[in-house]
């Protein structure tokens, strides 16, 4: 039996927002400079901790995840420095130029859309030259994640930074910074985390700030060593979106009372049953290896007719993202982070099943 429950919000970011979240922001106006702030931003960053699984202090500014990683190029590195980028989707893909706008010499390593970084092939192009090598997490655009536990083992006596960009995977993806010898990792609001789009997050090691000390871009909004001092009474450099940190406040409280483990087993069983589901009606998934296939969001592989599914699932009132250049016809992608419930897979299915009927009918 399907409780339809609609409409079923499956993106991949910004994410649906529960009740709980959206009613902790309506409250009063507070300044950024009061004891009340301090004692949420306090809080945020304190839990943030937790989900990052790190001793060191999170950094909190008023941007998108882009902003981050930005802020991490600019505060950890100098013109001329030699990455090394694993490409597997749009958003590394992104990271890579944007590295080299700032004058940093980038090593690109080319993989297939729909497959994971092989950490060897990788590896190959990191010399004593090499000051950082930069991974994303969870390729939301391809819907596959890497092995971040082996590239850090695979750069841990080496002088390279391990930067990760852990937008659509931290809170959903398990994460463990200082175990995984991860040296900048970052996130944001409207994904896993279940808020509004504004506010990233930031962590550094002792390693990563040794580099700032170093950096010889010139910054002031990102800069962290200022940020750092703020940080250290509860405060942010500028007015930060202030009622998006009351949302991640809330999301927060709502994620330890489910259990973090429990989140990552919840992700997974319904991406499970998800990709078990797709395949029944006979689409194929863009992930080439489904060991490595995002718990977080998958990318289902329809040359050509990605509006078409689009729209034909709103008319449903089920809501699924659209595909990234150069995948923008051929790929929709559906997001199992955050608050979606096994509830929603399966009526995501259900209404799957119907649409995909309904265009094998018109083509005969």
């Amino acid at each position: 039996m399907v409780s339809i429950k609609k409409p079923i919000q499956m993106m991949i970011g910004p994410t649906a927002i529960p009740g709980r979240v959206l009613r902790a922001m309506n409250h009063i106006s507070i300044s950024h400079r009061s004891k009340e702030y301090s004692v949420v931003h306090e809080r945020v960053t304190t839990n943030l901790k937790k989900v990052f699984n790190t001793k060191n202090e999170v950094l909190v500014l008023t941007s998108s995840g882009t902003g981050a990683m930005e802020a991490v190029i600019l505060n950890c590195f100098s013109a001329g420095d030699e990455i090394v980028v694993p490409v597997i989707g749009k958003f590394s893909e992104q990271y890579a130029q944007m590295a080299e706008i700032y004058g940093l010499k980038v090593k690109r390593v080319m993989f297939e859309y729909g497959r994971t970084a092989d950490v060897e092939i990788v590896m190959k192009e990191v010399t004593s030259s090499t000051k950082g090598v930069f991974v994303v997490h969870n390729e939301s655009s391809t819907g596959i994640y890497n092995d971040i536990e082996a590239f850090g083992k695979a750069l841990k006596d080496t002088n390279a930074l391990l930067v990760v960009d852990s937008v659509s995977g931290l809170g959903g993806l398990e994460t463990r910074m200082d175990e995984w010898n991860i040296d900048a990792a970052l996130t944001s609001s409207q994904k896993a985390l279940m808020s509004p789009a504004g506010l990233a997050f930031v962590a550094l090691s002792e390693k990563a700030w040794s580099k700032v000390e170093c950096s010889s871009f010139p910054k002031y909004y990102f800069d962290f060593k200022i940020a750092r001092k703020f940080n250290e009474v509860h405060q942010t450099l500028t007015t930060p979106a202030v009622y998006t940190l009351f949302a991640v406040d809330e999301a927060l409280k709502m994620i330890f009372e489910e259990g973090l483990e429990n989140i990552y087993i919840r992700n997974k069983n319904n991406t499970k049953r998800l990709l078990e589901g797709i395949k029944e009606t006979g689409l194929n998934l863009l992930a080439k290896d489904e060991k490595f296939a995002s718990p977080t969001l998958t990318a289902v592989h329809v040359p050509g007719k990605s509006k078409y599914f689009i729209s034909e699932l709103a008319k449903r009132d089920v809501i699924v993202g659209g595909g990234m250049p150069p995948l923008t016809e051929d790929v929709f992608r559906v997001g199992t982070m955050g608050y979606v419930s096994k509830n929603d897979v399966t009526v995501f299915l259900h209404e799957l099943k119907d649409v995909v009927k309904n265009l094998n009918l018109s083509l005969n």
